[in-house]
C-alpha cells in the first residue's frame, strides 16, 4: 500500500514539476511511511511513497524492467504474484525485487495492456513505457484503490488523493456544486467519474487511460453485470462459493508484516476468520466496540466465536475522547465529502489496530452487496413490485378484473392504502435518515466559492430508479454507488491515513463475478442473504447466522455536540448536520493555499 503521483508533459517536465512531485509524496506520507522515490525524464516524472509489506528489503519504487525503459509506481497488492512470477521467470524475465508489483512490469512487457486480465488484487498503478512516450494508468476491477486525474494546459496529472493535485496543479479551483450537494445529500458522491472539484475526475473502477501526445484515452475492462447466467445445481453453486472464498481469504493472508482479522461478530468477519483459521496459519482477530453499554456492541459474541476457534483475541475500545482527539486529523485525511458518521470510529479502530503491531487488516465487507443483505432496499423492491402488480390490473372493464383486484385488495391492503410509498421511498434513495435535515438545512444553504456564490435550494439531487426495478438491479446501483464511491473510498483512505492496509476477501473479482452470475431466484429466498447463509451453515455458527443484523453505533453524543457548537466557514445556512459541518470543513481544509 502506498501514494502514488504521476505527470505527464506534451512539451517537458519543469522544475516546479520536480518539486511537486517531491511535496506530493511528503502531503500523502502517512500512506508511506516506510519510504519514497521520485524519477523523472523530459515527458513524465513519477512520485511514490511505501508502505512496505511484501519485499520489505529491496521493493522500493519507481521499479523499473531490465533495460529501464519501463517504469512502474503503484499502490496496492497483486494476490496472484507467486504464480505470475513463476509464469514470466519461465518466458526468460528476470526478476530484481522479492515485491509482487514487479510482476506488473513484466506482465505489461509480455501482453501490453491485457496485463490486467492477467492480474489479480487490489491496485491503482502508473506505467510510463519511455520507447513509445506512453503512460498507461489503471485500476483495480472492484475499485479498491483510488486514482484522481486532472487535464492540464499542456498534459495530465495522477495521484492517489485529491488533495495533491488540487493544492500544486489547481490554481483556480472551480466547484461541482451537483457533485458536493449530493454528497451532503447521500453521505458519499453517487457520481462515478466527477469529483467535486470540477477540474479533478476520478479514473473509474475497472477503468484505464493512455496517455501520449494525442491527449488521454479511457476504456473500462471490466463489466460484473453482464457475464452469463449459471446454470448448475444450488449446491454447485455452494460448492464454488465456498471454493472461491476460501481461495481469496488465502490470498489476502499473504504478507511479509503482522496481519489481523477484524472481527465484528456478524457473519462476513466471522466467515472470513473461519476461512484464515483453516490455512493452518496463527490468526489475530480485532475487535471493538464503543465505552459503556451499547445496544449495538458485539464484542461478547466476537470473543466467544474467537475462543471456540483457537483465535488469538484482541479487543479495542473506543469512547468519544478518541473522536475529539482525532478529529481535525481525521478531516485532514479526507479529500471528498464524504460524511458517513461512522467513518471517525473506522479510523480510531485502524489507528489503535496499527499502535498493536498490525500493519495488515482483513475486512468481511461485500457480503450484504453481493447476497441481498439490506432489508430496507429488499422490501423497497417489493413494493415496487406491487405497485406494477397494482397497475396492472386497471381498468376494471370485467368481472375477472374486479375477481383479481378483490384478490390483491385482500392480501396487499396495506400496500394499497400506502399506495404511494414506493415513490416515496424512491425520492429517498439511498439514505433515508438524512433527507429532512437536508432539505432544512438545503432551503437556504449558499455556498461562498472563491468569487462564487451557490444555492444549494437551486441543485436537484433527486435519485430514482425505474418503476420495474429489479433486486439485482438495485442492489448494483448499491454495489457501483455506495460500495465504490463510500466502503471503498473510505477503508483505502482511513486505512491508509492511520498507515495501514485494509484488505476485502469477499470483493475478490472471481468471487464477485460468480455471485452476480447465480440466478435472483437462487440467491434471494425472500430473507436476507438467505442463500449466503446456507452456503455458511457449520461453518459460521448458527448464534451469529441466526442473529439480528447490527451496526457499528456511531458516538452521537459527540457528534451532537460538534454540531451544536458549529460555525461554518464557506457556508451560509440556518441549519448545521453532520454532513453540513463535513463539508464545510473540508472546503476550509482544502481552499487554503
Amino acid at each position: 500500500m502506498c501514494g502514488i503521483s504521476a505527470i505527464y508533459r506534451f512539451t517537458k517536465i519543469t522544475d516546479y514539476d520536480k518539486d511537486a512531485l517531491c511535496k506530493m509524496n511528503e502531503e500523502m506520507s502517512y500512506r508511506g511511511p516506510d519510504g519514497s522515490g521520485v524519477w523523472c525524464d523530459d515527458t513524465c516524472g513519477m512520485a511514490h511513497t511505501r508502505l512496505s509489506i511484501i519485499g520489505l528489503d529491496n521493493g522500493s519504487q519507481p521499479l523499473f524492467n531490465a533495460d529501464g525503459s519501463v517504469v512502474l509506481i503503484c499502490n496496492g497488492e497483486i494476490y496472484n504474484y507467486i504464480e505470475l512470477r513463476k509464469e514470466l521467470e519461465s518466458k526468460g524475465y528476470m526478476f530484481k525485487t522479492d515485491s509482487d508489483s514487479e510482476t506488473i512490469i513484466y506482465t505489461y512487457e509480455e501482453y501490453g495492456e491485457k496485463c490486467l486480465e492477467h492480474l489479480r488484487g487490489m491496485f491503482a498503478f502508473v506505467i510510463y513505457d519511455k520507447r513509445r512516450k506512453k503512460l498507461f494508468a489503471a485500476r483495480d476491477r472492484v475499485g479498491e484503490k483510488t486514482l484522481y486525474y486532472a487535464q492540464l494546459p499542456t498534459g495530465f496529472v495522477f495521484s492517489s488523493e485529491l488533495k495533491t493535485i488540487l493544492r500544486y496543479y489547481i490554481d483556480e479551483p472551480q466547484l461541482n456544486v451537483h457533485a458536493f450537494a449530493e454528497s451532503i445529500r447521500f453521505n458519499y458522491p453517487i457520481e462515478q467519474r466527477q469529483t467535486w472539484i470540477e477540474q479533478i475526475q476520478r479514473l473509474q473502477a475497472g477503468e484505464y487511460a493512455i496517455v501520449n501526445e494525442h491527449g488521454m484515452q479511457r476504456h473500462i475492462y471490466w463489466d460484473p453485470t453482464h457475464a452469463p447466467l449459471f446454470e448448475g445445481t444450488k449446491e454447485e453453486a455452494k460448492a464454488e462459493v465456498l471454493r472461491l472464498m476460501r481461495e481469496s481469504v488465502a490470498d489476502c493472508l499473504q504478507s511479509d508484516v503482522p496481519v489481523a482479522v477484524l472481527l465484528s461478530g456478524g457473519i462476513d468477519s466471522s466467515a472470513v476468520a473461519a476461512f484464515s483459521q483453516e490455512t493452518g496459519k496463527e490468526i489475530h482477530v480485532i475487535s471493538a466496540g464503543y465505552k459503556g453499554t451499547h445496544q449495538q456492541d458485539e464484542r461478547s459474541v466476537a470473543k466467544r466465536f474467537a475462543s471456540e476457534r483457537g483465535l488469538i483475541y484482541h479487543e479495542i475500545e473506543l469512547d468519544a475522547d478518541d473522536f475529539k482527539s482525532l478529529f481535525d486529523e481525521y478531516m485532514d485525511r479526507m479529500d471528498e465529502p464524504c460524511c458517513d458518521v461512522s467513518a471517525m470510529s473506522q479510523y480510531a479502530l485502524y489507528k489503535k489496530s496499527r499502535e498493536l503491531g498490525f500493519k495488515v487488516l482483513l475486512s468481511g465487507i461485500g457480503g450484504d452487496e453481493l447476497f441481498f443483505g439490506y432489508p430496507a432496499h429488499n422490501k423497497t423492491v417489493q413494493r415496487y413490485q406491487l405497485a406494477q402488480q397494482f397497475r396492472a390490473l386497471f381498468p376494471l372493464s370485467s368481472w375477472k378484473a374486479k375477481k383479481k383486484y378483490l384478490s390483491f385488495l385482500m392480501h396487499q391492503w396495506r400496500f394499497v392504502l400506502k399506495g404511494g410509498y414506493p415513490y416515496l421511498s424512491n425520492n429517498r434513495y439511498p439514505v433515508e435518515w438524512t433527507e429532512k435535515d437536508y432539505y432544512r438545512f438545503a432551503q437556504d444553504a449558499v455556498v461562498h466559492f472563491g468569487e462564487d456564490d451557490f444555492s444549494l435550494r437551486d441543485v436537484d439531487v433527486h435519485f430514482s430508479y425505474p418503476d420495474d426495478v429489479s433486486l439485482t438491479q438495485m442492489y448494483d446501483s448499491l454495489f457501483a454507488h455506495f460500495m465504490k464511491n463510500l466502503c471503498l473510498y473510505l477503508g483505502d483512505r482511513l486505512g491508509m491515513a492511520a498507515s495501514m492496509e485494509l484488505r476485502s476477501p469477499l470483493l475478490d473479482y472471481r468471487f464477485v463475478d460468480f455471485v452476480n452470475r447465480l440466478p435472483e431466484q437462487m440467491k434471494y429466498d425472500g430473507s436476507p442473504k438467505g442463500f449466503y447463509k446456507w452456503c455458511l451453515r457449520g461453518i459460521v455458527p448458527d448464534y451469529i447466522l441466526d442473529a439480528r443484523k447490527r451496526g457499528f453505533e456511531p458516538p452521537w453524543d459527540f457528534v451532537c455536540e460538534m454540531n451544536n457548537a458549529y460555525q461554518y466557514k464557506h457556508i451560509s445556512a440556518n441549519h448545521v448536520f453532520y454532513n453540513s459541518m463535513l463539508a464545510d470543513k473540508l472546503l476550509t481544509q482544502y481552499l487554503k493555499k
